[in-house]
């Protein structure tokens, strides 16, 4: 079986707990028992690390179909702020994408005296 870097998922999570959880894109959701629930559809991205098919410890970035915004994902999990789940939402990819450069060799010289 080939590992892959996308595929369609869904995060779900109770509205007063500040997190979203990956489920592919079948599985259930029992919300019933949960109280009010978020249920997103939509496609995880994973630029660096490929995936099992059915993994759902996924870091990457989730784009919702409905809303086309986007929201960090860590091993499966996305945080939101609770009191308005909007605020962790971006338009773009690029809002939630930090590069940081590396150069060259670092020296650190202690002076005497």
């Amino acid at each position: 079986m080939s590992y892959i870097f996308d595929k369609k998922a869904k995060l779900v999570g109770r509205t007063d707990k500040g997190f979203l959880w990956l489920l592919n894109v079948h599985d259930d959701w029992i919300h019933d028992q949960y109280g009010e629930s978020y249920i997103y559809y939509g496609h995880i991205y994973s630029s660096l690390n490929p995936f099992h098919p059915l993994s759902t410890s996924i870091t990457g970035y989730f784009h919702d179909v409905d809303s086309k915004k986007w929201i960090k994902v860590k091993a499966g999990v996305a945080k939101f702020n609770p009191e308005n789940i909007q605020d962790s939402w971006e338009d773009r990819i690029e809002n939630l994408i930090k590069i940081k450069f590396k150069t060259g060799v670092y020296k650190y010289v202690k002076k005497n005296g």
